[in-house]
């Protein structure tokens, strides 16, 4: 009986939400609401950086090539690992398609969180020979999987850093970072174990696809983490290894909020204010994170120009 009442009303909600989302005047308030937080994040980084001096920042990026190593195999770890959990979904090799999840990769990072699954979507429906509802369900499926190990691993990297001292850098490190570090770890909980109460109800994978999928997702994430640190540790060795996961909590936090545009940039202005708990120079960090940022504009421009020709075409009749 709860369980059908939820279900109920999270229906309702879900359509309520449908019909002001479609409005134009609500589309246009999001557009603005979203390019002006970026807008006031490109001004907090340049003030930052001003404050630091651009000449020790542009004499302190990384010289070690295991930093720009690290960094390619973690953009990589995600659109490779797309490629097995689409095949297990969709049930036909994808390997020859990997540009198409390398173009995923840059619309949810460079451009706007879910527009890769939105763009998937109609490439899926032109392209490959898989009905609509197959192509939907396996994306939404994924999608809540993918969400779920994300929600987990940021409690679990939460309470890691709660346990052992190290969160409190994170929730000073700009104002509003305690109501973002605790609606994200209220939210990634809460939505974790909603998906597990009811994964009957909201998923419809084959018995036995679920664990396979969360096992790769729960793999990839767990490489990003590490990579994401070995990347880090490279550049600035003598810096503690928890002091790198205060970090790696930030941009989990912050990939917690929905319909972010720019994940990299955003990032990179929040982590500056986190160059107190490295015990380096503000400049050695900020060359490290410019760096970072850097290579990931650099990388998603290269990437999204590269893939252009998979945004050309019309779409293919749709099935049942």
């Amino acid at each position: 009986m709860i369980a059908q009442k939820l279900k109920t009303s999270g229906q309702k909600l879900r359509d309520k939400w449908r019909l002001l989302r479609d409005r134009e005047d609500v589309q246009k308030g999001l557009r603005i609401t979203q390019y002006t937080l970026l807008g006031l994040i490109v001004l907090y980084l340049l003030h930052k950086l001003t404050q630091v001096g651009w000449l020790e920042v542009a004499n302190a990026l990384p010289e070690s090539p295991w930093f720009y190593f690290f960094f390619l195999l973690r953009f990589l770890a995600l659109p490779i690992s797309e490629i097995a959990i689409y095949e297990i979904v969709w049930s036909q090799p994808l390997v020859r398609h990997f540009s198409v999840f390398i173009r995923k990769r840059v619309y949810n990072f460079a451009v706007m969180g879910y527009s890769g699954e939105a763009f998937l979507t109609l490439w899926a429906r032109r392209c490959l020979s898989l009905s609509n509802k197959k192509i939907l369900v396996g994306v939404k499926d994924n999608n809540l999987l993918s969400a779920f190990t994300s929600n987990a691993a940021t409690v679990i990297l939460v309470i890691l850093l709660a346990a052992t001292g190290g969160l409190q850098a994170g929730l000073e490190a700009f104002p509003g970072a305690q109501w973002l570090f605790g609606l994200a770890f209220l939210s990634a909980g809460t939505l974790s174990v909603l998906v597990m109460i009811f994964r009957d109800k909201l998923m419809a994978l084959p018995k036995g696809v679920m664990a396979k999928l969360i096992g790769v997702h729960g793999g990839r994430q767990a490489l990003i983490i590490l990579l994401h640190a070995a990347m880090y540790a490279a550049a600035l060795p003598g810096a503690p290894v928890m002091a790198w996961m205060t970090f790696i909590a930030m941009q989990l936090v912050l990939s917690r909020v929905p319909f972010l545009p720019n994940q990299d940039i955003v990032y990179l202005g929040a982590a500056l204010s986190l160059s107190s708990v490295v015990g380096a120079p503000e400049a050695a960090v900020a060359g490290m994170l410019v760096a970072e940022a850097g290579l990931s504009q650099i990388f998603n421009i290269f990437m999204f120009f590269a893939t252009a020709h998979l945004a050309r075409g019309s779409l293919r009749p749709a099935q049942a």
